[in-house]
Order: C-alpha cells, then structure tokens, then sequence
C-alpha cells in the first residue's frame, strides 16, 4: 500500500500521515492550554505563527486539521472566565482576533480563511 505523499517544509519532507499526526497532537496541546489560560478563549503566539505560515504556505488542509482538532477537544465545554460553551465559530474567532492582535493575518484577511473554517471543521470534526 503506497504511502502519502512527503510534504516540503523549509530544508526537511515530512511525510503527510507524519505531519497530520504531529498537528494533531498540537490541536489537543493547544485546547489543553487554552482551558488553562488566563484572560479566556486565547489561541497562543506559537500555534498562530505555525497556522499564519501553513496558510501563507498553501497548506490549508494541515490549518484545518489544527484549528478542527481544537475545536473537536474544547466544543461544548464552559468558555474560559466567561459565559456559556464553546463553540467551533468562537474558536476560529479567537484564532482571527490573536492574529490580528499579532499582526499575523495572512494576505487577503482572516474572512476567507473564517469562511472555509466555518464550512469544513463541522464536517470533520
């Protein structure tokens, strides 16, 4: 059975399974420490710069993967130091506000990469 396809990054290929794996594993880090952090639903610096270059860099299948698998870990749980239950918009909400606030928005705003979030993290996670 042929594997998937290897996946350039900088000077190293990563393979695809390998790659969907790691993020992964990084979608439930980042939930974890969402729940954990103070001032509410705030995505960290690290995990916006890693979504604004695989966005920046044609990846948004790997940009979904990350940001659906902290939806899929923190939905329906209580908003942090607020009121009511997570949501996957308010998650990709918080990721497109941190963005903004770090100057990290990707070329062409947040609105286009908010709509393809909204329409395909609920159908895979």
């Amino acid at each position: 059975m042929p594997g998937k396809p290897a996946v350039p990054y900088g000077h190293v290929t990563v393979p695809a399974d390998v790659l969907a794996t790691a993020l992964y594993g990084l979608g439930q880090y980042e939930a974890a420490a969402i729940e954990q952090r103070s001032g509410g639903l705030r995505p960290s610096t690290k995990v916006c710069e890693a979504i604004a270059w695989l966005w920046e860099n044609g990846r948004q299948d790997e940009v979904t993967n990350l940001i659906g698998t902290v939806c899929a870990v923190l939905r329906g749980r209580p908003v942090p130091e607020g009121v009511g239950r997570i949501t996957h918009g308010a998650v990709i909400d918080a990721f497109g506000k941190e963005l903004a606030e770090l100057g990290l928005t990707p070329d062409g705003g947040w609105a286009p990469i908010a709509e393809h979030l909204n329409r395909e993290v609920p159908r895979g996670f």
